[in-house]
């Protein structure tokens, strides 16, 4: 971390030293601290009310607060985009599998017991007197250094079933094996259905989260192996291409295009944008016609993705238009037709040019 961020911790722990509010940065931001990893995302636990810190960080830095009340936490956005995150330490009670939890007020040790696996079980002082001293309660620094995810205690993947996809995704993304009770504890979960006790819209949101790791294959092939990719399809494919395609919404229109499921991405309830954006290109797959627009660096990249030996020609805009064929003579019917042909044979290279493109046309009406 900059020495920057550090400063402004310091301060903060120095302000709340003075407000007698202990604190600690916790969470994802502890682990990738052990492992030497940057974060501008930092999750700072408070045992007691955060209303002054935020007050500080308001008037210190000039930072724009959003309170989330439905989670009980407030962000502070400072310049240059540090995030840092104030919730209460807590403790968390599920009256049934995959409900919400009650929340109320407690101590560090229940806060960190709380979480989803040892690894991201951790806490680092702000207090001036113990500025980043380890509070490593449930062994995570052991976790990290063997490469290992593991729950805090049996219940955990009933209490919130979307930690089975969190598990595949941590391990995948550290290169880290899931721990063996925890990974029998996790298959019982899929065996038992405790995944359909999700919402709709929880079971999207993790797939989605898995698509926007860097490397989602891994995280993909695991989800495949323990039997969850049928909550999406069944007969969902792990293309080997996917991470060569960099954003989600080719990602998306390589698994509906792979598993010949165009219904996959309808199920999914995606934002508009980004479902229509991704309908488009998996039609692009699927069609293997050229197109009557321009299309994006994206769109190319992903369809030489699928047909590496396509022709430059194919990626172009469909050198044949309607007005073209109308000024033929071709009537509605007609012109649909041969356009249909043109933009298959375009697709396929045979066309090299606009004009050859029009030659050739005009030998097909003719016949």
């Amino acid at each position: 971390m900059a020495s920057k961020e550090i400063k402004i911790l310091k301060e903060i722990g120095k302000y709340a030293a003075t407000k007698k509010l202990p604190l600690w940065v916790v969470g994802g931001f502890v682990r990738d601290f052990y492992l030497g990893k940057k974060t501008y995302d930092i999750d700072i636990c408070v045992e007691g009310k955060t209303d002054a810190l935020l007050s500080f960080c308001r008037k210190k830095y000039g930072a724009k607060i959003t309170r989330f009340e439905t989670f009980g936490t407030a962000r502070a956005t400072l310049v240059k985009g540090l995030k840092l995150d104030f919730v209460r330490c807590r403790k968390e009670v599920y009256p049934k599998p995959a409900a919400l939890p009650q929340v109320a007020p407690s101590n560090l040790h229940d806060d960190l017991f709380r979480r989803d696996f040892t690894a991201n079980a951790a806490a680092l002082s702000l207090l001036p007197t113990e500025f980043f001293k380890d509070y490593d309660l449930f062994e995570a620094k052991k976790a990290i250094k063997k490469g290992y995810i593991q729950i805090l205690h049996s219940k955990s993947f009933i209490d919130d079933p979307t930690r089975v996809f969190r598990a595949i995704r941590f391990a995948a993304r550290f290169n880290w094996r899931i721990e063996k009770n925890t990974l029998n504890l996790l298959k019982k979960a899929v065996k038992e259905n405790y995944l359909l006790l999700l919402s709709r819209a929880r079971l999207n949101h993790e797939l989605i989260k898995i698509l926007e790791e860097k490397n989602s294959l891994p995280a993909l092939k695991m989800l495949k192996k323990y039997d969850i990719l049928k909550y999406y399809s069944n007969n969902l494919k792990t293309p080997q291409i996917i991470d060569k395609a960099d954003n989600l919404t080719s990602r998306l229109a390589l698994l509906a295009f792979y598993s010949k499921d165009e219904s996959f991405l309808k199920n999914l309830t995606l934002p508009r944008q980004i479902f229509m954006q991704a309908q488009e290109d998996f039609k692009l797959l699927k069609n293997q016609k050229a197109v009557n627009y321009e299309l994006s660096t994206e769109q190319k990249k992903l369809l030489k993705l699928c047909y590496p030996k396509l022709k430059p020609s194919a990626l172009k805009k469909c050198f044949i238009e309607g007005s073209w064929l109308k000024e033929q003579g071709l009537n509605g019917t007609q012109i649909g037709q041969i356009l249909d042909i043109a933009a298959k044979n375009q697709f396929k290279g045979l066309y090299k040019s606009q004009s050859h493109a029009q030659k050739e046309v005009l030998k097909l009406i003719k016949k």
